[in-house]
């Protein structure tokens, strides 16, 4: 078995030659391996499925549609029937979901009988048509307008890009060659074989070809036949949203099929997301794969008619395959009659997936008849399936972590995947070219922070296997590199470099534990070491907590500080100006008698036991002997020692925030390499030594945006501007001053981007005016600007997986947990905050809230150490948002609370003259003033707060947080006084 990379290495002769690497041609190589014959596969792209496999929608469909007697009929029905013990046999993922064609009225009703029928005469069996309240019953959120729907029990998802990679692993680890940057230009006849010439000039020679070349397939058959092919590249977009969205359909829906293709569709994937498209666009270039506003404004609209509530919200990202359309709306399967030894696969459009098992073992038949081979000894049909950490269960985390400590280093939280899992794709049997590999291949950068987190994690662990300088690799295709340099040692120092915890940098030791901890329950767990994490997890331990544990997924605490090496930290705490990690270090030098576990995840959290939400008192949850009854909170862990589960009284969640990715934005345009978040950039240049890139636009004006304009520019790269969406700016004022002001870079407000263009590495962004009043952009306002970088500043979003997993409530404004004045959530001895609970400007304040929690919590689990249970039956008073404010937090307060409480909250527009008032309303409207106070100035990026009491009120129907005229006029963005400070 061999790989190659272009044409070095590659013999000049081969029994079989495969050209193309999408779906169908890995299928039918690894069918060709069953056979006697010395096989090479020559794939254009520096990874497989480059094509129409990798934007596909994933369906594996019954075969209801296609015309009875077509190729489409006869190969979608064997194909669809092949599928299960493919999966079997190859390890990839493969879900019997079924499918519905949804209908609206008589007409379409009787198009669906129309279908039923041409399915059974395709000889698709579980066909029914059901009713329009039985669809509804299958798939609640289906539209009240569906009237009929057919029921398909034979349909399917897969994840089309696995299909292939397991297909070509399977055939290559059974002898078959490959190379990847090999594209063919020229296919001639010669003798009874044929010669296969090479961009790079080549020539390979054949006995036999295997044309799968995906949307190019009819200009190499048009080399060759005088029965020529025409294939028109038709454009489909796609939405994809992300795992956590609450709306889910677990069946794929179509709507009644048209001349156009399958409309637009609404389907999971094995992955847990939902997606919605494609739409079909006929175009001229068969590599354009941009997206466009208009075409992803459709593909939302026309979803709506299936699912009402479909729109742009928790979309993560948005996509364009290409489909190869030919002109006899037929597949094109076979020898041409005038080119024996020449076979086709072609035209491939739907349900080319679901064909491509029955087209490949077909082919493969066909061509060991033509070549007289016989079948191959020792031929091997299974593929030992991916381990995947995040379908592990407990037992078999502490098998992979204690055979491999790297199954415990979490490298992509989204996906949960393990650096393990990288490493293995690096050292795979199909090489590993540029990062989108990794990407398809193990699911990092694939979930609902884009690679924010984990790109630079990536780029150090792929220079680290594979001493491949970080200026090197690739995105995806040549040309699309990920930085313009790094410095001189980075692949020296990836390579020294231990994976080792370490604590603040130093070596000095805290509390260390064991792979396997003590059994006795924690009193407080703190998930989180950034600055309200480690503050919380100090003031739990002063408050009388005798065992507290901060884990953190980092090796380093300090969270987003760590890349902070501007000042700016610590005026408002420490009475100091103070660097990131000067910060950082202040709070983790308060951590003695704290037990800290850095490098350490948290894949759960779970309730311990009983049905009361108190351990088993057998000690049957694992905690054992009369302390079973003390432990509430039961978290899975995972880290480089050993995979365990551990047990709390209380958990604070400081889990910190994430910033909002390129997908989803909702830009349209192509999907280069250079668009990176301001977060993932400034990793980058401070963590590691790489410059992004040499020319940068940003987009957004949010505070770590305007640090990376400067940050990036005294790096010597040029910084054409920054673009804010808004009238005003994001950002803290000092920073405008600061970071662009000082170094005269641009401040563009009421403009956005709404196309990147590049198809390796970006090479320009449009540019447009928005509308202050719709915050839309303005047509035919937008200008280019060219670019290699794109930095995207949009805003922060706390991360919130693992209590949305608890069960948490979450609060719709914020994005952080519903919490009341000791910062207590929904669930029973679950606290939050920081940036989980709210997103600050100031990593001081993120830290005094942290001793909030940090003292509730010791209080919560002292009370249920003294056996007073998990009970919590305390009246709460909401607290509203009133005019001109946003989200406040608390979101409630005690009715017994007798102390002051901050009322924490953010102006909704830029104001002067204005009074912040907090307000107690009775059942009646009837209000009692608590609080006011008159501010010059307002602006939404500066927090406001107001303390307030309620011990001399009866206790009201609610709170109100307003913001009114004192008098109020709107004022121009950018005249603000210099604001309190911050970083």
């Amino acid at each position: 078995m061999a790989c190659f990379v272009g044409s070095e290495g590659v013999r000049d002769s081969y029994d079989v030659v495969v050209v193309g690497a999408g779906v169908a041609g890995c299928c039918c190589t690894r069918e060709l391996a069953r056979y006697d014959l010395d096989v090479l596969v020559l794939e254009a792209g520096d990874d497989i499925a480059c094509g129409a496999t990798r934007a596909n929608s994933g369906i594996v469909h019954g075969g209801y549609d296609p015309e009875p007697g077509t190729a489409k009929a006869r190969y979608n029905v064997a194909g669809s029937k092949l599928f299960p013990r493919w999966a079997d046999e190859l390890g990839f993922a493969y879900i019997h979901n079924e499918s519905l064609v949804v209908g609206f009225g008589d007409e379409d009703e009787a198009a669906l009988a129309s279908l039923l029928e041409r399915g059974r005469a395709n000889g698709v069996e579980g066909l029914s048509i059901i009713s329009g309240d039985e669809a509804r019953e299958l798939e609640p959120a289906l539209s009240p307008e569906v009237t009929c729907a057919l029921r398909v029990s034979t349909g399917a998802i897969c994840d089309p890009y696995e299909v292939a990679f397991a297909s070509l692993e399977n055939a290559v680890e059974n002898g078959v060659s490959v190379a990847f940057d090999a594209r063919v230009s020229q296919l001639a006849r010669e003798g009874e074989g044929f010669s296969v010439t090479l961009v790079d000039g080549k020539v390979i020679r054949a006995r036999a070809v295997v044309n799968a070349a995906g949307v190019r397939s009819d200009e190499l058959h048009n080399q060759l036949s005088a029965r020529k092919l025409h294939i028109t590249p038709v454009r489909g977009e796609y939405n994809l949203y992300d795992n956590s969205l609450e709306t889910h359909f677990s069946r794929t829906v179509f709507q009644v099929p048209t001349a156009a293709g399958k409309g637009v569709l609404v389907s999971p994937t094995v992955h847990g997301n939902l997606f919605v498209g494609p739409s079909a666009v006929a175009q001229d270039d068969k590599d354009a794969l941009a997206t466009t506003a208009d075409g992803l404004a459709a593909v939302v609209a026309g979803a709506k008619r299936t699912w009402p509530g479909a729109s742009t919200r928790g979309v993560i990202t948005n996509f364009t395959g290409v489909r190869a359309k030919g002109d006899t709306h037929d597949f094109v399967i076979g020898e041409p009659d005038d080119v024996p030894g020449l076979f086709d696969i072609a035209c491939l459009e739907s349900p080319g997936l679901s064909s491509a098992p029955a087209i490949g073992a077909d082919i493969a038949a066909r061509v060991a008849a033509r070549l007289r081979a016989g079948e191959r000894a020792g031929f091997d049909p299974r593929r030992e399936p991916r381990q995947r950490l995040r379908h592990m269960d407990a037992e078999q985390r502490e098998q992979a972590v204690a055979a491999d400590p790297a199954w415990g280093h979490v490298v992509c939280r989204c996906n949960e995947v393990s650096e393990a899992e990288v490493v293995r794709e690096l050292h795979g049997t199909l090489p590993v070219l540029c990062l989108d590999a990794i990407k398809w291949r193990t699911a990092a950068t694939m979930g609902r922070c884009h690679g924010g987190f984990c790109t630079p994690e990536l780029v150090r662990i792929i220079a680290r296997e594979t001493g491949l300088h970080p200026s090197e690799l690739e995105k995806r295709g040549r040309g699309s590199w990920m930085v313009s340099r790094e410095r001189p040692d980075y692949v020296e120092l990836a390579q020294a470099e231990g994976n080792a915890p370490q604590v603040n940098g130093s070596s000095r030791d805290r509390t260390e534990a064991s792979a396997v901890p003590a059994p006795a329950p924690y009193d407080v767990v703190v998930v989180g070491g950034g600055a309200a994490g480690m503050a919380a997890a100090a003031a739990a331990r002063d408050a009388g907590a005798a065992r507290v544990l901060l884990v953190d997924r980092e090796p380093t605490l300090g969270g987003i500080m760590r890349q902070c090496v501007h000042n700016g930290f610590g005026l408002k705490r420490f009475s100091e100006e103070l660097s990131g990690p000067e910060f950082a270090a202040r709070e983790a030098a308060r951590l003695d008698g704290v037990e800290v576990w850095p490098g350490t995840s948290v894949l759960g959290i779970e309730r311990a036991g009983g049905a009361d939400g108190v351990g088993d008192a057998d000690g049957a949850n694992g905690v054992g002997g009369a302390d079973a009854t003390a432990a509430l909170h039961a978290l899975e862990l995972v880290r480089p020692e050993g995979a365990c589960r551990v047990f709390a009284r209380a958990v604070v969640l400081a889990t910190g925030s994430r910033e909002r990715g390129f997908g989803a934005l909702g830009i349209a345009g192509d999907r280069p390499s250079g668009i990176y978040t301001a977060g993932s950039a400034q990793a980058l240049i401070n963590l590691q030594g790489c410059l992004p890139g040499k020319r940068a636009v940003i987009l957004g004006s949010g505070d770590i945006g305007l640090i990376m304009a400067r940050r990036m520019t005294l790096e010597g790269m040029e910084v054409e501007g920054v673009y804010e969406l808004l009238a005003h700016p994001s950002g803290l004022r000092r920073n405008i001053v600061q970071c662009l002001d000082d170094f005269q870079i641009p401040l563009h407000l009421s403009h956005t981007v709404v196309a990147t263009h590049g198809r390796t590495r970006l090479e320009s962004v449009d540019i447009a005016e928005v509308d202050p009043a719709t915050r839309r952009p303005i047509p035919d306002t937008e200008v280019k600007v060219e670019c290699d970088t794109l930095v995207l500043s949009c805003g922060l979003i706390p991360e919130n997986e693992l209590a949305r997993e608890a069960g948490v409530e979450l609060c719709g404004g914020t994005g952080g947990a519903v919490v009341d004045e000791l910062l207590a959530t929904s669930v029973p001895g679950i606290f939050a905050c920081g940036n989980a609970l709210h997103v600050h400007d100031l990593a001081d304040l993120a830290a005094g809230e942290g001793d909030v929690a940090g003292v509730s919590a010791a209080a919560w689990a002292a009370s249920v150490a003294a056996g007073e249970g998990a009970a919590d039956d305390v009246l709460r008073i909401p607290v509203r948002q009133g005019e001109g404010v946003g989200a406040v937090v608390p979101q409630l307060v005690r009715a017994d609370e007798r102390g002051t409480v901050a009322l924490t909250f953010r102006p909704g527009r830029v104001a002067q003259n204005v009074r912040f008032e907090a307000v107690a309303v009775a059942a009646d409207g009837t209000e009692t003033p608590l609080k006011s106070r008159r501010a010059r100035v307002a602006v939404p990026a500066e927090m406001e707060r107001l303390e307030v009491s309620i011990a001399e009120v009866a206790v009201p129907d609610h709170l109100e947080v307003r913001m009114v005229d004192a008098p109020v006029r709107e004022v121009a963005a950018g005249v603000a006084p210099a604001s309190k400070g911050g970083e």
